[in-house]
């Protein structure tokens, strides 16, 4: 025996191949079950899991000291954020100029109608459905007001093509020129 010769200490992983050794057969057996686990996981899971918003259905009410006006046609109930159905008021900030070249901020003014109608009452909103950012979609009552309609008629937002029942209410606004459309404002 020579004493130069280098020595082996795991004969059987180098003398076969990894797939036929134990060692090898053992590790692709754990890796074969584990994907295998993942498959049963993941399709035996609610289709819903994973970034999926459930419906919305109902309705939310809040006393008038839980209601917040978020902007002209986005309110706040409690915790519950509610986009108004059929509405679309300018963003805070917004600039619009009248016919006299006089320039305001037409968010602020559709905020301030808003909070006007909202202001002493109970909130009531009926949820009609999210929007695709997953937002609550509701018509809403302060007292026996319809704050959507009331909105769009006093022309402090446009009618959506969602409600159509509202685009009469804004041409009527328009023609009148009521709220934002007073002057000859366009937004």
């Amino acid at each position: 025996m020579s004493l130069n010769r280098p020595r082996r200490l795991f004969r059987g992983l180098q003398d076969s191949s990894l797939g036929h050794s134990p060692f090898g057969r053992t590790l692709l057996a754990g890796i074969f079950g584990t994907f295998l686990g993942a498959i049963v996981v993941l399709t035996g899971l609610p289709s819903d899991l994973f970034g999926r918003v459930p419906a919305a259905s109902g309705s939310v009410s809040a006393a008038a000291a839980e209601v917040a006006v978020v902007d002209g046609d986005t309110l706040r109930l409690r915790d519950t954020i509610i986009h108004l159905q059929g509405v679309q008021a300018p963003p805070r900030g917004r600039s619009c100029s009248r016919a006299d070249g006089a320039v305001f901020d037409c968010g602020a003014a559709a905020v301030a109608a808003l909070a006007s109608l909202v202001r002493g009452h109970t909130v009531v909103c009926h949820i009609i459905n999210r929007d695709g950012a997953g937002f609550i979609q509701a018509m809403c009552d302060a007292g026996e007001t319809d704050l959507n309609r009331h909105l769009v008629a006093d022309g402090w937002a446009r009618a959506r093509a969602d409600v159509p029942a509202f685009s009469d209410e804004e041409a009527r606004a328009r023609s009148e020129q009521r709220g934002l459309w007073r002057g000859g404002v366009s937004f």
